[in-house]
């Protein structure tokens, strides 16, 4: 019985620790066409239109001489813009520092290849992307008394009688932008986020979270590994959305119009961009509208725009409405330790409460679990005497055992059960400590300043070790000296596996045991029926 309780054990590590392993997203994604290039000849906008009807530009220029600088600035982020192509230059957030707690993060470096924004027409990729835009509009200031403020660029070109005007509408507490683009003569174009918008940074290989492009089409999430994008891609399905994200960061370009094709791009090695393929066909002017998010996976603020953009959050695979099982827990979780955070104002703290809360919930199963260890435990000489008398016949020593659980109502099954079912809120915690930015550089007390990173002194995993070797000690057991002793190297395992664990998960875990240690104890004093004497019903002889 024990080797079965150490193999669950073991198992729900193995799967805490290779999750995406065990719970990997599925492969059916939608249909994906890999195509050269090329301009088509039929408008590709559905019949149902959700845009309001094409107008002439908002406003006439002569394309600028000089290039300049705009700046718009929120309490949330600080943006440089140019009219060089009327493209994203900067984007840095107010909110969110690097791990020296002093940087600003950059979602978006000057130095970048492909601008937010830009216009590629395929037959002439040159003119909207480095042309010096007419500009309406100056530095953006936003705040409580300023809530929004419009930037508009516009450039023609007098040879061609084609021109693209983008016209951008900023907010004051919110990391969208509201973006409405206008195309005369262009009967094909494409709409991208730029080199990387989004990712702060690539990670390592023992990094938890996806890095690259993802998309919403026909309500499944795809994912793309940048390295195995060598030819652009265009999905063919209804899109709601598609980005540019990291574990904690994304930016992502929202179509107005779900008709509008995506497409995903390779750049050069570890740079990719994605974006919207517009066809308006030989209609003189196209008008687009688009949502751009740059800032956070804050899963309120993803949340609010009700189009599923907080199933980048990685709590599990999501397809076609549906949820894993580790979402399903995951995502319930999270809203009560949100809830639990909102009036402790500390995580560490939220996190002992939200251990309380499921430990008090499967008291009922490990209260049984801990009485079917007791009676195990107590009919092991029974089950010697069957295993010695009928060594020779398997059958009737399998007959024989299940009356003799059946006679002093023993579930052989009953200790591994509570473990069985904690293994999925094992898993989805393990997600919510390491993906959500909620918990990024979230502290604790004394040294612990970071709950989604690894306790620097260790002193968590060694005290979780520690009551885990004690919870070892006062379980019921069943095994031999030799057993025993093997056993004794369990704790020294899961401290080593816990050791670079977030410190959030061994604050839940190390907490975990110790109400474990108080409920056996709790249960052996007063509840355990192992005083009861054992007779020999149902042994047959």
């Amino acid at each position: 019985m024990e080797k079965k309780i150490v193999l669950f054990i073991v198992l729900s590590v193995g799967i805490i620790v290779g999750t995406s392993y065990f719970f990997p997203a599925p492969k059916k994604n939608p249909p994906v066409k890999v195509v050269p290039m090329v301009s088509p000849e039929k408008p590709a906008n559905p019949e149902k239109g959700v845009l309001p009807p094409p107008q002439e530009p908002a406003f006439t220029g002569s394309p600028g001489s000089e290039e300049k600088r705009i700046r718009v600035n929120t309490p949330l982020y600080q943006a440089t813009l140019s009219n060089r192509g009327a493209v994203i230059r900067q984007w840095e957030l107010k909110t969110y520092q690097e791990k020296d707690g002093k940087t600003e993060i950059k979602l978006l470096k000057d130095e970048t290849g492909l601008y937010p924004l830009s216009v590629e027409v395929k037959d002439d990729n040159s003119y909207f992307i480095k042309g010096v835009y007419a500009l309406e509009g100056e530095d953006l200031f936003l705040d409580e008394t300023k809530k929004a403020g419009t930037l508009t660029f516009l450039l023609k070109d007098p040879a061609s009688g084609r021109s693209v005007q983008k016209k951008l509408t900023f907010h004051s507490d919110s990391y969208t932008v509201d973006i409405e683009l206008q195309t005369e003569n262009i009967p094909y174009y494409e709409f991208l986020l730029g080199s990387n918008f989004g990712i702060h940074e690539w990670g390592d290989k023992n990094s938890i979270g996806f890095v690259g492009p993802i998309s919403l089409i026909d309500n499944k999430v795809v994912k793309e590994n940048p390295a195995k994008i060598h030819q652009d891609i265009i999905y063919e399905g209804k899109s709601a959305w598609t980005a540019i994200q990291d574990k904690y960061f994304l930016s992502a370009l929202i179509p107005k119009n779900e008709g509008l094709k995506t497409i995903v791009k390779s750049l050069k090695e570890n740079e990719v961009t994605v974006g919207a393929v517009v066809a308006p066909g030989k209609a003189a002017i196209s008008q687009e509208s688009f949502v751009l998010y740059a800032g956070p996976k804050k899963l309120s603020d993803l949340s609010s725009l009700h189009i599923f953009l907080e199933e980048t959050v990685d709590f599990g695979w999501f397809i076609a409405g549906s949820w894993s099982l580790v979402r399903l827990i995951a995502q319930p979780l999270f809203s009560i330790l949100n809830f639990l955070h909102s009036y402790t104002h500390n995580y560490g703290v939220a996190i002992i409460i939200l251990t309380v809360l499921i430990k008090a919930l499967f008291i009922p199963l490990t209260h049984k679990s801990y009485k079917s260890m007791k009676g195990m435990q107590a009919i092991q000489p029974l089950m010697a005497e069957l295993q010695k008398k009928y060594k020779n016949d398997k059958q009737r020593l399998n007959r024989e055992i299940m009356e003799l659980y059946k006679a002093h109502k023993v579930n052989p099954v009953g200790g591994c059960l509570p473990m069985i079912l904690q293994i999925p809120v094992f898993v989805a915690l393990f997600n919510i400590f390491n993906t959500t930015i909620e918990l990024r550089q979230a502290p604790f007390m004394f040294w612990i300043t970071d709950l989604s990173d690894f306790d620097p002194l260790y002193v968590l995993p060694v005290i979780m070790g520690i009551t885990m070797f004690i919870q070892q000690k006062i379980q019921p057991s069943n095994l031999d000296p030799t057993q025993a002793k093997i056993m004794l190297f369990l704790p020294v395992i899961f401290t080593f596996f816990f050791l670079k664990f977030s410190s959030g998960l061994v604050l839940y875990w190390m907490v975990n045991n110790i109400l474990s240690i108080a409920q056996q104890f709790i249960t052996a004093r007063y509840f355990a029926n192992g005083g009861k004497t054992l007779s020999r019903a149902g042994k047959k002889g």
